[in-house]
């Protein structure tokens, strides 16, 4: 923190109450009147060094609702889950996906006029397909086929919101959600604490809208 943000209160107080009037019940008396300057004072700081960038946005997130972890803005989102802090990622949307006819995955065989044939080959990947068990592995996503209502009927958050879950658990972070109604970060929660959102709408750009998912760092 530069110096000249750095207020040494006592010696201000010192400074500014003439010396005939420098008694320490006197001074004690002025210094509780400036507790709610002081208090002012470190708030609009603290908001005036952050930003509605992603890494300020979740330093500010764990400092207020996550004290006991130590935000690492260099961690990746692995070591994140990991670490169970709160931690900002892209909103879930569908892409456009086109389905490619059989003749269009591969070259045909091409006869060369001394009889050679020449092997077609693969023009672009094939679509996987999962088993189950591998669906249940949140990397393997399949092909979502998006229709027009996707895109004209259905609304979508700017980015997400992800919190360990015991946060929501202990009640740290409010939400309509019991206990035992929490699930997976595959579905958004209802959170109803106006700490939280009076928070995020302060640092967050202007007309970004969010969306709140708990995840568990077993997922």
């Amino acid at each position: 923190m530069n110096k000249y943000t750095v207020l040494k209160w006592e010696k201000l107080l010192l400074w500014l109450v003439p010396p005939i009037l420098r008694k320490k019940t006197h001074v004690d008396w002025l210094d509780v009147l400036l507790t709610p300057l002081h208090t002012i004072y470190k708030e609009t700081l603290y908001k005036m060094q952050h930003t509605g960038q992603v890494i300020y946005l979740e330093k500010v997130l764990n400092e207020t609702f996550n004290p006991d972890k130590i935000y690492n803005p260099n961690a990746s989102t692995e070591q994140k889950r990991l670490e169970k802090l709160i931690y900002i990622d892209e909103s879930v949307k569908p892409t456009i996906q086109y389905v490619y006819l059989h003749k269009e995955y591969f070259e045909p065989d091409v006869r060369l006029p001394d009889g050679t044939i020449l092997k077609g080959q693969l023009m672009i990947p094939q679509l996987k397909i999962f088993t189950h068990k591998e669906y249940k592995n949140r990397d393997n996503k399949p092909v979502y086929l998006a229709h027009r209502k996707d895109y004209t009927t259905v609304s979508y958050a700017n980015f997400r919101v992800l919190i360990p879950e015991n946060l929501i658990a202990n009640q740290t972070i409010i939400s309509h959600q019991k206990k035992e109604e929490i699930v997976s970060n595959t579905e958004a929660i209802n959170v109803t604490d106006r700490k939280y959102h009076d928070l995020l709408n302060f640092y967050k750009l202007a007309g970004k809208s969010y969306e709140t998912y708990p995840y568990s760092a077993k997922d």
